[in-house]
């Protein structure tokens, strides 16, 4: 009897898991609109994150295979959140605008309206985004480095490093805690501040310093991953998620910012 109820049970488990991961996928699908293979891989997101929390509450352990299952799977769907979110990242999304741009110009140049030299000059111009020109609306790379910025505020009020504190009156054993970045004093509340000083320009750039405000930028981002760097080495064993976020974060920045800056150095 009890193995037929711990089988009901199992089933009963997978299912709901299925149904779950049904939901998430179609809401991704067709309200989001994703593609079905980054739809796929966020799905399997959620549905570990749902077991995690269920087994939290329950005080439940995973069994070494099912650990290795949800490392396995975890592991690919991040390559492939990544690559596409790189390719997406990278790509041009005013390709078709450019292109009818660049063949006007050559009609111009071929029909004498301008000559060579100005011809070359407006190529090169419209061969960077309408973002990178300072036009109102955000490019991907835009969108790229406030992902990463929305990273480090969240990683700055989760756990930086968990402590222990020695037993107290009444408890029984160790009495443990965490610190988050508000906690960490003014190196903490340096890298919050980093990070949202470096989101400031891609609302407020000036058409004419893209450049140099590109490079201070990456200045700064460098200087809050050395922050976060040195934080972590410091935290060990006792590294909480908060700090993961703020270094992935800044990671982002930068790619994001490097990619901004390859096309104005172009």
């Amino acid at each position: 009897m009890q193995q037929q109820m711990s089988f009901v049970s199992c089933m009963l488990w997978l299912v709901g898991q299925l149904a779950c991961f049904a939901v998430v996928l179609l809401v991704l699908r067709f309200a989001a609109k994703l593609k079905w293979r980054m739809a796929i891989c966020l799905s399997v997101f959620a549905v570990i994150i749902l077991k995690i929390l269920w087994m939290l509450n329950s005080h439940s352990l995973i069994t070494e295979m099912g650990y290795v299952f949800f490392l396995l799977s975890a592991a690919v769907c991040a390559v492939i959140v990544v690559i596409d979110f790189v390719r997406w990242a990278i790509s041009n999304d005013n390709a078709s605008v450019n292109t009818a741009e660049r063949d006007r110009i050559l009609k111009m140049v071929e029909d004498g309206k301008i000559n060579t030299e100005e011809g070359t000059e407006l190529l090169d111009a419209i061969g960077r985004s309408s973002a990178l020109r300072g036009e109102e609306k955000f490019s991907r790379v835009d969108m790229v480095m406030l992902t990463g910025v929305a990273l480090v505020v969240l990683g700055f009020f989760l756990p930086w490093v968990y402590i222990r504190m020695g037993r107290m009156p009444g408890t029984f054993g160790q009495v443990s805690g965490y610190q988050a970045g508000y906690h960490a004093g003014a190196m903490g509340w340096a890298v919050l501040i980093i990070a949202i000083a470096s989101a400031i320009p891609i609302f407020l750039t000036p058409k004419n310093f893209l450049y140099k405000i590109s490079m201070l930028q990456i200045f700064l981002i460098l200087i809050g991953t050395i922050l976060v760097i040195s934080i972590l080495v410091q935290a060990g064993g006792k590294l909480g998620p908060g700090l993961i976020f703020c270094l992935v974060g800044f990671v982002v920045e930068l790619f994001g910012c490097g990619v901004k800056f390859r096309k104005l150095a172009a």
